[in-house]
């Protein structure tokens, strides 16, 4: 399956490409970016996504588009959102971009209207990587923490821990972010059941592209 990935660093989108695979349960051909597309960072996402889902669906042969941004300080996504999206929530966000700018593509002959899938992790991508390695990880804590609770970590200290740095160098970034996808997608399932609405949606919408 061709599928293009963005996202906030080139490293992630290296691992996701792995993750996703793994998902699929077969090989990809990964699909670049326009050369433009080279801004990274969860707002820079929120903002470029309606350009890269028209390049994308224009301008390449990609079948499908991952995306994948940051929580960072949002709300977590939680069920009652399913029935009224929240402002402060970057799922409901990104699915609301999303549907907007799909519902105004026009087909292009011999291709079908491109698929998009979101991934959220919360609070960052860091938390994926680290699940299977820091067991007090997962969403259920950080939206205890955005309750007032205690939370022993925050998106600097998850830095810290995998990469040694808050400030690592790219080699490091692709390094690690390979490394740790290379551990997870061995046992995605807890990756899931970690992160139920984050990666949840990710893995939801890709197996959705298989039935």
């Amino acid at each position: 399956m061709k599928i293009a990935f963005f996202s906030e660093s080139l490293a992630d989108e290296a691992a996701l490409k792995i993750i996703v695979a793994g998902i699929l349960g077969e090989e990809i051909e990964e699909t670049d970016l326009p050369n433009t597309m080279i801004q990274r960072s969860s707002s820079h996402v929120d903002k470029l996504l309606p350009s890269v889902i028209n390049a994308i669906h224009y301008g390449s042969n990609a079948e499908a588009l991952i995306v994948v941004s940051d929580s960072d300080d949002t709300l977590v996504h939680v069920q009652s959102h399913e029935e009224e999206e929240n402002d402060d929530c970057r799922i409901c966000k990104l699915r609301k971009i999303i549907s907007e700018t799909v519902s105004k593509l026009q087909e292009v002959p011999g291709k079908e209207i491109i698929k998009v899938a979101i991934g959220v992790p919360v609070p960052a991508i860091e938390a994926w990587y680290l699940c299977g390695v820091n067991g007090q990880v997962n969403e259920v804590a950080w939206i205890r923490k955005q309750n007032g609770g205690q939370v022993p970590y925050d998106r600097k200290s998850l830095k810290i821990e995998l990469y040694g740095s808050d400030r690592p160098s790219i080699e490091t970034l692709r390094e690690k972010a390979v490394e740790s996808a290379e551990r997870l997608v061995e046992n995605l399932e807890q990756l899931e059941d970690f992160f139920p609405q984050g990666f949840g949606c990710l893995t939801n919408e890709v197996r959705n592209w298989k039935k």
